[in-house]
Protein backbone atom coordinates (compact mmCIF):
# COMPACT_ATOMS: atom_id res chain seq x y z
CA UNK A 1 0.00 0.00 0.00
CA UNK A 2 1.40 3.38 -0.94
CA UNK A 3 0.91 6.58 0.98
CA UNK A 4 1.31 10.15 -0.09
CA UNK A 5 3.83 12.07 1.96
CA UNK A 6 2.50 15.38 3.25
CA UNK A 7 3.80 18.39 1.49
CA UNK A 8 5.34 21.25 3.48
CA UNK A 9 2.24 23.33 2.94
CA UNK A 10 0.14 20.60 4.64
CA UNK A 11 2.06 20.78 7.90
CA UNK A 12 3.87 24.10 8.28
CA UNK A 13 2.02 27.24 9.40
CA UNK A 14 2.14 30.20 7.13
CA UNK A 15 4.76 32.80 8.20
CA UNK A 16 5.67 36.14 6.74
CA UNK A 17 8.70 35.79 4.49
CA UNK A 18 10.70 38.44 6.34
CA UNK A 19 9.75 37.46 9.89
CA UNK A 20 12.65 36.30 12.07
CA UNK A 21 12.40 32.92 13.78
CA UNK A 22 10.32 33.09 16.94
CA UNK A 23 8.56 36.34 16.11
CA UNK A 24 5.11 36.58 17.73
CA UNK A 25 2.26 37.99 15.70
CA UNK A 26 0.91 41.44 16.42
CA UNK A 27 -2.39 39.98 17.65
CA UNK A 28 -0.66 37.53 19.99
CA UNK A 29 1.56 40.27 21.38
CA UNK A 30 -1.35 42.66 21.85
CA UNK A 31 -3.41 40.01 23.63
CA UNK A 32 -0.56 38.93 25.91
CA UNK A 33 0.29 42.48 27.02
CA UNK A 34 -3.38 43.39 27.50
CA UNK A 35 -4.03 40.25 29.54
CA UNK A 36 -0.95 40.86 31.68
CA UNK A 37 -2.19 44.37 32.45
CA UNK A 38 -5.70 43.15 33.29
CA UNK A 39 -4.31 40.48 35.62
CA UNK A 40 -2.16 43.10 37.33
CA UNK A 41 -5.28 45.18 38.02
CA UNK A 42 -7.09 42.13 39.43
CA UNK A 43 -4.13 41.39 41.69
CA UNK A 44 -4.17 44.96 43.00
CA UNK A 45 -7.93 45.56 43.34
CA UNK A 46 -7.33 48.83 45.18
CA UNK A 47 -6.45 50.41 41.81
CA UNK A 48 -9.90 49.68 40.40
CA UNK A 49 -11.54 50.34 43.76
CA UNK A 50 -9.95 53.78 44.09
CA UNK A 51 -11.03 54.71 40.55
CA UNK A 52 -14.62 53.68 41.30
CA UNK A 53 -14.69 55.52 44.63
CA UNK A 54 -13.21 58.66 43.10
CA UNK A 55 -15.78 58.64 40.31
CA UNK A 56 -18.65 58.07 42.76
CA UNK A 57 -17.45 60.91 45.02
CA UNK A 58 -17.31 63.38 42.13
CA UNK A 59 -20.78 62.33 41.07
CA UNK A 60 -22.33 62.65 44.52
CA UNK A 61 -20.58 65.97 45.19
CA UNK A 62 -21.91 67.57 42.02
CA UNK A 63 -25.34 65.98 42.33
CA UNK A 64 -26.10 66.87 45.94
CA UNK A 65 -23.68 69.65 46.94
CA UNK A 66 -23.20 71.85 43.89
CA UNK A 67 -26.08 70.83 41.66
CA UNK A 68 -28.69 72.95 43.43
CA UNK A 69 -26.73 76.12 42.66
CA UNK A 70 -26.26 75.45 38.93
CA UNK A 71 -28.98 76.35 36.45
CA UNK A 72 -29.19 74.45 33.17
CA UNK A 73 -32.19 75.96 31.44
CA UNK A 74 -35.04 74.00 32.98
CA UNK A 75 -33.39 70.59 32.66
CA UNK A 76 -32.94 68.54 35.82
CA UNK A 77 -29.30 68.95 36.77
CA UNK A 78 -28.81 65.23 37.31
CA UNK A 79 -29.79 64.61 33.67
CA UNK A 80 -27.39 67.32 32.52
CA UNK A 81 -24.62 66.07 34.80
CA UNK A 82 -24.43 62.35 34.12
CA UNK A 83 -23.32 62.45 30.45
CA UNK A 84 -20.74 65.09 31.37
CA UNK A 85 -19.29 63.28 34.36
CA UNK A 86 -19.24 59.87 32.67
CA UNK A 87 -17.29 61.16 29.68
CA UNK A 88 -15.02 63.64 31.47
CA UNK A 89 -14.39 61.04 34.17
CA UNK A 90 -12.30 59.16 31.63
CA UNK A 91 -9.59 61.79 32.17
CA UNK A 92 -9.67 61.40 35.95
CA UNK A 93 -9.28 57.61 35.76
CA UNK A 94 -6.68 57.62 32.97
CA UNK A 95 -4.10 59.38 35.13
CA UNK A 96 -3.51 56.15 37.01
CA UNK A 97 -2.65 54.42 33.76
CA UNK A 98 -0.04 57.06 32.93
CA UNK A 99 1.58 56.58 36.33
CA UNK A 100 1.60 52.78 35.91
CA UNK A 101 3.24 53.04 32.48
CA UNK A 102 5.92 55.36 33.88
CA UNK A 103 6.59 52.91 36.71
CA UNK A 104 6.87 50.01 34.27
CA UNK A 105 9.29 52.00 32.12
CA UNK A 106 11.43 52.83 35.17
CA UNK A 107 11.46 49.16 36.23
CA UNK A 108 12.98 48.10 32.92
CA UNK A 109 9.95 46.18 31.66
CA UNK A 110 9.93 47.90 28.29
CA UNK A 111 13.70 47.43 27.93
CA UNK A 112 13.09 43.68 28.13
CA UNK A 113 10.15 43.80 25.76
CA UNK A 114 12.17 45.78 23.20
CA UNK A 115 14.75 42.99 23.20
CA UNK A 116 12.14 40.44 22.16
CA UNK A 117 11.22 39.72 18.51
CA UNK A 118 7.70 41.12 18.83
CA UNK A 119 5.95 44.03 17.07
CA UNK A 120 6.67 47.09 19.20
CA UNK A 121 3.46 48.92 18.38
CA UNK A 122 1.46 45.86 19.44
CA UNK A 123 3.07 46.06 22.90
CA UNK A 124 1.81 49.60 23.34
CA UNK A 125 -1.56 48.83 21.78
CA UNK A 126 -2.04 45.98 24.25
CA UNK A 127 -1.31 48.28 27.18
CA UNK A 128 -3.67 50.94 25.80
CA UNK A 129 -6.44 48.38 25.18
CA UNK A 130 -6.27 47.14 28.77
CA UNK A 131 -6.35 50.72 30.07
CA UNK A 132 -9.30 51.49 27.80
CA UNK A 133 -11.20 48.52 29.25
CA UNK A 134 -10.51 49.80 32.76
CA UNK A 135 -11.74 53.27 31.81
CA UNK A 136 -14.83 51.74 30.22
CA UNK A 137 -15.69 49.69 33.32
CA UNK A 138 -15.36 52.72 35.59
CA UNK A 139 -17.46 54.83 33.20
CA UNK A 140 -20.21 52.18 33.11
CA UNK A 141 -20.16 51.98 36.91
CA UNK A 142 -20.52 55.77 37.07
CA UNK A 143 -23.45 55.58 34.68
CA UNK A 144 -25.08 52.90 36.85
CA UNK A 145 -24.72 55.12 39.93
CA UNK A 146 -26.19 57.99 37.94
CA UNK A 147 -29.23 55.89 37.08
CA UNK A 148 -29.59 54.97 40.75
CA UNK A 149 -29.63 58.62 41.87
CA UNK A 150 -32.14 59.87 39.33
CA UNK A 151 -30.75 60.07 35.79
CA UNK A 152 -33.42 59.21 33.25
CA UNK A 153 -33.27 58.81 29.48
CA UNK A 154 -35.96 58.12 26.90
CA UNK A 155 -33.38 56.97 24.34
CA UNK A 156 -34.19 53.85 22.35
CA UNK A 157 -31.96 50.78 22.04
CA UNK A 158 -30.17 52.07 18.94
CA UNK A 159 -29.17 55.28 20.71
CA UNK A 160 -27.98 53.39 23.78
CA UNK A 161 -25.86 51.03 21.68
CA UNK A 162 -24.45 54.04 19.84
CA UNK A 163 -23.46 55.95 22.99
CA UNK A 164 -21.86 52.87 24.54
CA UNK A 165 -19.87 52.16 21.38
CA UNK A 166 -18.77 55.79 21.20
CA UNK A 167 -17.76 55.66 24.86
CA UNK A 168 -15.34 52.83 24.13
CA UNK A 169 -13.92 54.80 21.20
CA UNK A 170 -13.38 57.80 23.49
CA UNK A 171 -11.84 55.58 26.17
CA UNK A 172 -9.40 54.10 23.66
CA UNK A 173 -8.26 57.52 22.45
CA UNK A 174 -7.83 58.77 26.03
CA UNK A 175 -5.99 55.60 27.11
CA UNK A 176 -3.57 55.84 24.20
CA UNK A 177 -2.86 59.49 25.02
CA UNK A 178 -2.09 58.70 28.65
CA UNK A 179 0.15 55.75 27.75
CA UNK A 180 2.15 58.28 25.77
CA UNK A 181 2.19 60.64 28.78
CA UNK A 182 3.59 57.84 30.94
CA UNK A 183 6.32 57.03 28.42
CA UNK A 184 7.21 60.64 27.62
CA UNK A 185 7.51 61.86 31.22
CA UNK A 186 9.80 59.07 32.38
CA UNK A 187 8.76 59.11 36.06
CA UNK A 188 5.64 58.37 38.05
CA UNK A 189 5.69 61.78 39.75
CA UNK A 190 5.94 63.67 36.49
CA UNK A 191 3.26 61.49 34.88
CA UNK A 192 0.91 62.12 37.80
CA UNK A 193 1.52 65.87 37.61
CA UNK A 194 0.88 66.03 33.88
CA UNK A 195 -2.18 63.81 34.18
CA UNK A 196 -3.73 66.32 36.59
CA UNK A 197 -4.06 68.72 33.65
CA UNK A 198 -7.08 66.67 32.70
CA UNK A 199 -8.99 68.19 35.62
CA UNK A 200 -9.08 71.80 34.34
CA UNK A 201 -9.67 70.49 30.82
CA UNK A 202 -12.84 68.79 32.01
CA UNK A 203 -14.08 71.97 33.70
CA UNK A 204 -13.36 74.00 30.54
CA UNK A 205 -16.00 72.05 28.65
CA UNK A 206 -19.75 71.52 28.72
CA UNK A 207 -19.39 68.78 31.35
CA UNK A 208 -20.65 70.58 34.45
CA UNK A 209 -22.07 73.96 33.44
CA UNK A 210 -23.43 75.44 30.20
CA UNK A 211 -20.70 77.00 28.09
CA UNK A 212 -22.81 80.14 27.70
CA UNK A 213 -22.22 80.93 31.39
CA UNK A 214 -18.44 81.17 30.84
CA UNK A 215 -16.46 84.30 29.88
CA UNK A 216 -16.38 84.90 26.12
CA UNK A 217 -12.68 84.09 25.73
CA UNK A 218 -13.09 80.74 27.47
CA UNK A 219 -16.23 79.90 25.49
CA UNK A 220 -14.25 79.68 22.25
CA UNK A 221 -11.90 77.06 23.67
CA UNK A 222 -14.67 75.17 25.48
CA UNK A 223 -16.84 74.95 22.35
CA UNK A 224 -14.13 73.38 20.19
CA UNK A 225 -12.20 71.13 22.51
CA UNK A 226 -12.81 67.35 22.14
CA UNK A 227 -14.55 66.78 25.48
CA UNK A 228 -17.38 69.12 24.52
CA UNK A 229 -17.95 67.18 21.30
CA UNK A 230 -17.96 63.88 23.20
CA UNK A 231 -20.27 65.13 25.95
CA UNK A 232 -22.74 66.93 23.67
CA UNK A 233 -23.01 63.81 21.53
CA UNK A 234 -23.85 61.76 24.59
CA UNK A 235 -26.35 64.33 25.85
CA UNK A 236 -28.05 64.67 22.49
CA UNK A 237 -28.40 60.92 21.96
CA UNK A 238 -29.64 60.20 25.50
CA UNK A 239 -31.78 63.27 26.22
CA UNK A 240 -33.18 64.09 22.78
CA UNK A 241 -34.50 67.20 21.08
CA UNK A 242 -35.03 69.48 24.13
CA UNK A 243 -31.31 69.35 24.88
CA UNK A 244 -30.20 69.40 21.23
CA UNK A 245 -32.18 72.64 20.80
CA UNK A 246 -29.80 74.33 23.27
CA UNK A 247 -26.67 73.36 21.29
CA UNK A 248 -24.73 75.77 19.11
CA UNK A 249 -24.77 73.16 16.32
CA UNK A 250 -26.77 70.10 15.31
CA UNK A 251 -26.41 66.69 16.91
CA UNK A 252 -24.90 65.33 13.67
CA UNK A 253 -22.23 68.02 13.89
CA UNK A 254 -21.19 66.87 17.35
CA UNK A 255 -21.47 63.18 16.47
CA UNK A 256 -19.22 63.46 13.43
CA UNK A 257 -16.90 65.84 15.28
CA UNK A 258 -16.49 63.48 18.22
CA UNK A 259 -15.57 60.61 15.89
CA UNK A 260 -13.10 62.82 14.01
CA UNK A 261 -11.55 64.01 17.27
CA UNK A 262 -11.17 60.40 18.47
CA UNK A 263 -9.63 59.14 15.24
CA UNK A 264 -7.43 62.22 14.99
CA UNK A 265 -6.11 61.72 18.52
CA UNK A 266 -5.38 58.06 17.78
CA UNK A 267 -3.48 58.93 14.60
CA UNK A 268 -1.59 61.76 16.29
CA UNK A 269 -0.63 59.99 19.50
CA UNK A 270 0.29 56.55 18.10
CA UNK A 271 3.54 57.65 16.38
CA UNK A 272 4.47 59.91 19.32
CA UNK A 273 3.92 57.03 21.72
CA UNK A 274 6.01 54.65 19.59
CA UNK A 275 8.80 57.23 19.36
CA UNK A 276 8.86 57.68 23.14
CA UNK A 277 8.86 53.91 23.62
CA UNK A 278 11.86 53.43 21.35
CA UNK A 279 13.82 56.24 23.02
CA UNK A 280 13.02 55.07 26.54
Amino acid sequence: MSTTAPTPTDTAPTRPANAPEGTASALTTLGAVAWRTVLKVFRTPQVLGFALIQSALFLVMFRYVLGGAIGVGGLDYVDYLIPGIVVSGLLFTAGGGAVAVAEEAASGLYDRLRSLPVPQLAVLAGRALADALLLYVVALATLAIGLAIGFRSDADLVHWVTVLALLFLYATAVALAFVWVGLATGSAQAANGLALLGVPLSFLSSAFVPIASMPAAIQVFAQWQPLTFFINTWRGLLLGDPVVATFEHSLDFYLVGSILWSVGLLLLVAPLMLRSYRRD
